[in-house]
Formats: structure tokens, sequence, C-alpha cells
């Protein structure tokens, strides 16, 4: 089951962590004057196993941004734009209605994140961690 995380926290064999993270952008935003934000973690959940059963259940060819930046091989990854606006294309195909309640929230945090990373115009990236 999808739930929060707080540094410390103790995950679960197979669990990933998921984490909105802010990044320190260079370039001008046209934001207002003033200092800019801090980087780092926003949000940070832990999956429950739910982003490998959804790939399971969907498979690669549904969600190929969310397959190609699963963790399994490097313990980690980013999700940088353009890709975030790519999964959330991808997650708004899929029938939410059809799957269990742990993978459709999943599926609707990430259109979330994927939607304010876009706005955010490359200062969110979204991590995916195995959580070893």
């Amino acid at each position: 089951m999808l739930r929060r995380c707080e540094a410390g926290d103790e995950r679960g064999e197979g669990e990933y962590l998921l984490v909105l993270y802010r990044v320190a952008v260079k370039a001008r935003t046209g934001r207002a004057a003033g200092p800019p934000p801090e980087p780092g973690a926003l949000e940070t959940w832990a999956d429950g196993g739910a982003t490998r059963a959804v790939l399971r259940r969907l498979g690669a060819h549904a969600l190929p941004t969310l397959a190609r930046h699963e963790p399994d091989i490097d313990h980690s990854t980013r999700i940088k734009e353009p890709a975030t606006a790519a999964l959330v294309r991808e997650i708004g195909q899929v029938d939410l209605v059809r799957l269990p309640e742990d993978e459709r929230a999943l599926l609707r945090l990430l259109s979330d994140w994927g939607r304010r990373a876009a706005a955010a115009r490359g200062a969110l990236r979204i991590i995916i961690d195995d959580a070893r």
C-alpha cells in the first residue's frame, strides 16, 4: 500500500521509494524576485510494491517510461522533463478503474507529480529508488 515516508522509516523488501525532488535551476524562469526555492525532497512515499505490480499487470508496452526508469539495475533513477510529460500521457491512456486501489493510487501520484514537474520547467524530478 502506498504510504508517506519520512527519513529513517523502514521499508519492506521489494518496495520502491518515490520522491518528488526540487533541483537548483540556474536559468531564468520568470519567477518573482527573491531567493530561489531550496533544493531537496518535497514529498516522499513508499510504494508497497505497487510499481512492480502495475508493470507486471500492464506491461512495458503500456507504461514504457515507467518501465525504462524502474531502478532494479542501478538502484535509483531520476525521471526528468520531457520523460515526465511522456509518463503523464501514458498514465492518461490507462483505464485506472480496472486496477487495484494501490496501483491506481501509485499512477495517480505519478501523474500528479509529472504534471507538477512539467509546470516547473525542469525544476522538479521524480526519483524512484529501490530502498536498499
